[in-house]
């Protein structure tokens, strides 16, 4: 008689997975075992290969956690065969489970990502910033309507003169981040910063221009891509252009990317869906306007155009990425019909630069595909260097070291600095010393002073030498946000909202104060503006005397 027959007299259930007749128990558990071994193991490496790269630690954990949590979760289910009370129950606990996931979905909203790929979720029974912006509208006694056609009340249209102090473009007068002569007090214990100004704002990541007493951002208000243009020292609004043009990714949040750009009078603003205008900056009235994709013949890059537009003698020139020589185009900044164009690759999201190198001036475009020099006067190539990473994403600003071009991206790329003058055999420029990955800055700018950057490599500030390209000092933890220089002194607004005071040591990291600005997600970059910070994000703005 077989043993299984002996078994079933004996009263021994042999359809359990747990029948030591069987071996399904010990076998399951095996499999089981070996399964958590592996996902361990592999886990483990990533953080191991990852351990200086935040963003690239947390993309290969999406990848392997849902394939290691699948197959447990089909071993618990079916392996190998359990009897069907086991697998009714089973069963009812994974319906327990979806239960549970979907409950937490009633309760919390999905408001995005971090800087680094994190969920990041909000209580439903809490205000959205659009719902606080739109009240905030709904309640404030404007100046101007807000559909763009009528301009603001007492308002004339003058001549706009800007002065050296001022911050007329994305990242100041030079886009390198650094506030010239501002003098700003290094003690924020006894005297804290203090708040001029403090309101509600659409979405977007865009900076501000500051000239006088007038600043300008861009903004979304529900399908309406704005330049809003407010009173700098109370944030009231004075105008405002509207574009039904609305933009949004999951990923990277909703509104426009670029910042206005104010020259000679005019301002120009890039949206996320390619709309270029140029606008008076002092009414809001159009000048002209064109779509740079249409443009081109290209469609939008996954998180929109952000690009601020550069103003070089004549020309606005933008970085849209199409082919057939029209990644770069030059618009005459006077009447928008296009001057030249040039380059073949796909565009990223970093802002065209013009930097005098060699003796001549180069227009900096870091595109998808890697860094290239453009002559400003017809758009020809004169150098490229490849420089890429898998998601085809470099966003931060090129900065330029005597007559060398630093360059950085995150996606575990890290940096290199180019000698432009002395090409190798292909053509492209030489390395000054081998690329290396001690600075990954990812969509962050860094600032440059006396042969040293101080830039966020994957959010963990980093003092890095630029002839030799080594680290002096890596310290601290502000996640993605941005910096800017003034003086002696780093001001780095946290992607929590904090904004921190430090020294510019090259030597150690000295943080000298640090305050709550705004609240929420924050990727903008600051402005310092005769003693004014004016910080925003996607959902407040805000001005605080720091003089």
């Amino acid at each position: 008689m077989s043993e299984v027959v002996v078994a079933e007299q004996n009263g021994v259930d042999v359809s359990s997975e747990e029948s030591p007749v069987s071996g399904f128990g010990r076998n399951r558990n095996r499999v089981g075992f070996a399964i958590a071994a592996v996902w361990i193991v592999v886990q483990a490496a990533i953080q191991v290969a990852f351990s200086d790269d935040a963003t690239q630690r947390i993309v290969f954990t999406y990848y392997v956690s849902p394939c290691g949590a699948f197959l447990l979760l089909m071993w618990w289910m079916f392996f190998p065969g359990p009897s069907r009370p086991t697998r009714h129950k089973r069963r009812n606990a994974a319906g327990l489970c979806a239960a549970a996931v979907a409950a937490f979905f009633v309760v919390f909203r999905h408001d995005g990502f971090s800087g680094d790929f994190v969920p990041q979720f909000s209580l439903r029974s809490r205000p959205t910033p659009q719902d606080t912006a739109r009240k905030y509208w709904a309640n404030w006694d404007a100046t101007a309507r807000r559909d763009g056609t009528e301009t603001p009340i007492n308002v004339e249209s003058t001549e706009l003169e800007i002065a050296e102090a001022d911050w007329p473009q994305f990242r100041g007068p030079g886009r390198d981040g650094i506030a010239h002569g501002e003098q700003i007090r290094g003690d924020w214990t006894d005297n804290p910063p203090r708040v001029l100004w403090r309101h509600p704002v659409g979405a977007g990541w865009s900076s501000f221009a500051v000239i006088a007493d007038r600043v300008w951002t861009q903004e979304l208000r529900d399908r309406d891509e704005c330049v809003v243009c407010y009173e700098a020292n109370t944030g009231d609004e004075i105008w405002i252009h509207s574009d039904d043009a609305p933009f949004s990714t999951v990923l990277g949040g909703d509104g426009p990317r670029a910042t206005p750009t104010i020259h000679d009078s005019r301002l120009y603003s890039l949206g996320a869906t390619g709309i270029l205008n140029c606008l008076d900056p002092i009414t809001g009235a159009v000048y002209w306007s064109t779509n740079i994709l249409d443009d081109a013949g290209i469609k939008n890059r996954k998180w929109g155009m952000a690009g601020s537009p550069l103003v070089y003698e004549d020309k606005v020139i933008v970085n849209p990425g199409g082919k057939l020589q029209r990644g770069v185009i030059a618009y005459d900044r006077l009447t928008g019909k296009v001057i030249w164009t040039g380059g073949d690759f796909r565009a990223s999201y970093a802002a065209p630069r013009v930097e005098s190198i060699n003796g001549r001036p180069v227009v900096l475009i870091f595109d998808a595909n890697g860094a290239a020099g453009h002559d400003p006067k017809d758009g020809s190539q004169l150098w490229r260097y490849p420089f890429t990473n898998q998601p085809r994403i470099n966003a931060a600003q090129m900065i330029v070291h005597r007559n060398y071009v630093l360059i950085s991206s995150g996606y575990g790329t890290g940096c290199a600095l180019l000698d432009t003058s002395h090409p190798a055999d292909d053509g492209r420029p030489r390395d000054v010393w081998p690329p290396n990955r001690k600075l990954k800055m990812k969509f962050n700018g860094g600032v440059y002073r006396d042969g040293i950057v101080f830039g966020l490599d994957e959010g963990i500030i980093v003092c890095f030498d630029v002839q030799s390209g080594t680290r002096r000092w890596k310290k601290g933890r502000f996640g993605y946000g941005q910096m800017l220089l003034a003086g002696e002194h780093l001001l780095v607004q946290a992607e929590s909202g904090e904004v921190v005071l430090l020294e510019a040591n090259v030597d150690r990291y000295v943080e000298l104060g640090r305050f709550q600005a705004i609240e929420g997600k924050t990727w903008n970059h600051p402005v310092l503006h005769r003693g004014r910070l004016f910080v925003r994000n996607a959902g407040e703005a805000a001005c605080y005397d720091i003089r």
